[in-house]
């Protein structure tokens, strides 16, 4: 299989993750070329403050925080979370329940931000979408464990484990949008996780229909 192919498959079958994806990228050249990246810029563009939420009511930036990034090295590294953990995520909840995961999740880290966070202090980033999907995907690994191998249950239980260490060691870090994001994550994801993965019960259904076509003819 080609990268175009490859390219193509993936927005054929993840193609919330996709858009997020594409929305992140244009944000981040359109952050660069108009500042670098300043603290004016991503204010401009919809970056989270405290006090532009409770004092100014902009409110949308709960949202908009989501798809900026302080840098290019911020956004490569969002990007392969979501990417590769997103993606799954994706696969196994199906496009609708996963875009509820992940917005959620990112709304739950901004609200945690705007209660607990220092009011001179601008977030950006997605980490706190990423951390949600990851609180369900590390719930996954207890309330469907069948799914995995012991392998995957550890390394999934061990990427949380790291990620909140670095939140807590690492400068810079809004360790109030990781926890808020992951908490958020876990919550929801007990009442969206499905009985089978999505694009298994998907593929289940495009063998049953052409069956069913047939028999409609016969």
């Amino acid at each position: 299989m080609t990268f175009y192919e490859k390219i193509k498959r993936f927005i054929k079958y993840q193609p919330i993750t996709s858009t997020i994806l594409l929305i992140n990228f244009v944000m981040t050249v359109i952050l660069f070329l108009d500042g670098n990246f300043s603290i004016n810029t991503l204010v401009k563009y919809g970056g989270l403050n405290p006090l532009l939420i409770t004092q100014f009511h902009e409110y949308y930036r709960l949202v908009t925080v989501m798809f900026l990034h302080g840098s290019i090295i911020h956004f490569l590294v969002n990007s392969l979370a979501i990417y590769f953990l997103a993606g799954q995520m994706e696969l196994i909840l199906g496009p609708r329940k996963y875009a509820l995961l992940y917005f959620v999740s990112g709304i739950g880290s901004s609200l945690l931000v705007v209660l607990l966070g220092a009011e001179d202090k601008i977030t950006v980033g997605a980490s706190g979408a990423i951390f949600g999907i990851m609180g369900g995907m590390l719930l996954l690994t207890f309330i469907r464990s069948q799914w995995f191998n012991k392998q995957s249950i550890n390394s999934i239980r061990q990427m949380t484990i790291i990620n909140l260490v670095i939140t807590f060691l690492v400068p810079n870090i809004s360790a109030a949008g990781h926890i808020g994001g992951l908490i958020t994550g876990i919550l929801l994801f007990y009442f969206l996780t499905p009985e089978i993965p999505y694009f298994i019960e998907k593929q289940r259904k495009s063998k049953i229909e052409p069956q069913e076509q047939k028999d409609q003819f016969n």
